[in-house]
């Protein structure tokens, strides 16, 4: 394709130029990304996405459809054959209708010939490879890397990732015989800037799975230099493995001007908090009792939840998980409205929520809370200019954020947690959140 050149202003005098090398989907930047900037030493600047429903509030279907079209981007490269619902995929995308009709033909449609593992990277992945993993109906296992640390069970896998405001990844598992069945392993992120979180898991993984010979690496953007897609070819050769890298749109870019950073920016809630109803789901679910390990050392006892994939979720268990969120969203749907409704999820644990979201009707949107820390600001155009905080309602201890809520006129917000550890965090982001919305807020716990 012919290259695109782009220049985006993030912040004035912050600019990036942006060369697109490949977008076989013909989709428009925006479609993608916007730019924001990032209060981080190691990188000023953030690719906000458009389609993962993290940072920006979106319709639950549209990360589920981006993790579908990377599915079905993999499948095509593996054997060659593309597939029928592609197209639909891409326009479903793009013209944002037929959502819910594209993904039910695409959710469990692709055998794959040989056992699979998909692992999705925390935390803003973990949701995207969930949702690559639900296009495929057999020979495939899912489970996503986790920031938590988990006390009376030993990781499987740890590795770090360099440029991130959390470094360290783990992967814990209670039945690796499984896992080591994987005969491919394919990794899934949002974004690859230079591939060495990439070089880091794989290299961890060959000692864990010295017969797997085929990775792939699947993310919306792929910004790799030629110099480290050469790296990766070295790889491939000194390692004797192969290392397939698919995105949905490939380029380069460079950043020139220095951000000012200068506007205050809002800080952890510490005020008391208000008492805080629990909505009680009457949902019989699976469930592991492990305990782990907040960031300020308080101890969470409250059970993790099967669906979420974390310690592996197989096609056959997916199945049957869905039904169970089925009947969680039945149960939510006599507290909708006629307005618009925001599912919020709670860090890592995004898929369960979002797909949730996918079946409360029309006018329901998604959002995950995040530790990404990115900058606020009301300057004309920029894209981050409402932005709340509050300790993590899941690792106490760590700050996390929201963005973008106030200016959506939500009638009701629930706000998805698997654990809580605390209901005294809990009932300060709500009050966080009832100090820049209207919405009715319910607080709804995946544990008994």
């Amino acid at each position: 394709m012919q290259q695109q050149m782009s220049k985006l202003s993030i912040l004035p005098d912050y600019s990036i130029d942006i060369e697109i090398t490949s977008n076989p989907h013909h989709f428009e930047l925006t479609d993608l990304f916007k730019m924001a900037a990032r209060i981080n030493k190691k990188r000023q600047f953030l690719f906000v996405s458009t389609v993962l429903g993290k940072h920006l509030a979106v319709r639950p279907q549209v990360p589920l459809l981006t993790g579908a079209l990377l599915a079905l981007m993999y499948h095509e490269n593996l054997t060659g054959e593309k597939a029928m619902t592609s197209d639909a995929v891409v326009k479903a995308l793009k013209d944002g209708n037929r959502f819910d009709e594209v993904q039910n033909s695409v959710e469990g449609s692709i055998e794959l010939a040989q056992e699979t593992l998909f692992i999705g990277f925390a935390e803003t992945a973990t949701a995207l490879g969930h949702s690559v993993f639900n296009a495929f109906h057999s020979n495939a296992m899912y489970i996503h890397t986790t920031r938590e640390v988990l006390s009376d069970l030993e990781p499987f896998v740890t590795f770090e990732e360099e440029h991130s405001h959390a470094t360290s990844h783990r992967i814990y598992t209670e039945d690796p015989e499984a896992l080591l069945q994987a005969k491919r392993i394919v990794l899934i992120d949002d974004e690859i800037t230079t591939g060495n979180t990439v070089i880091n898991i794989i290299q961890t993984l060959r000692k864990k799975f010295p017969l797997v010979r085929q990775y792939a690496v699947l993310s919306i953007l792929d910004w790799r230099s030629e110099q480290q897609q050469m790296l990766f070819k070295n790889l491939e050769e000194q390692w004797d493995i192969s290392i397939e890298f698919i995105a949905i749109m490939c380029g380069h870019f460079s950043c020139s001007g220095t951000p000012s950073l200068t506007s205050i920016q809002p800080s952890v809630q510490t005020q008391s908090a208000q008492d805080m109803a629990l909505w009680p789901i009457q949902v019989s679910a699976d469930r592991k009792t492990f305990q782990s390990v907040a960031e300020n050392g308080l101890v969470n006892k409250q059970p993790y939840l099967v669906a979420t994939g974390r310690f592996m979720l197989t096609s056959k268990q997916h199945v049957q998980q869905k039904e169970m969120l089925q009947a969680i969203a039945q149960q939510l749907k006599g507290l909708r409205t006629d307005g618009p409704a925001l599912v919020i999820g709670t860090g890592e644990f995004m898929y369960v929520p979002m797909q949730i979201a996918s079946y409360l009707g029309n006018d329901v949107y998604f959002q995950s809370t995040t530790r990404s820390p990115i900058y606020c600001s009301d300057d004309v155009g920029y894209l981050i200019t409402e932005k709340i905080a509050f300790e993590s309602p899941e690792n106490n201890g760590v700050q996390n954020y929201l963005y973008n809520v106030e200016s959506h006129s939500y009638t009701e917000l629930f706000v998805v947690v698997e654990r809580i550890a605390s209901k005294e965090v809990v009932a300060r982001m709500v009050k966080a959140i009832q100090e820049v919305s209207r919405a009715t807020i319910y607080v709804i716990c995946m544990h008994e």
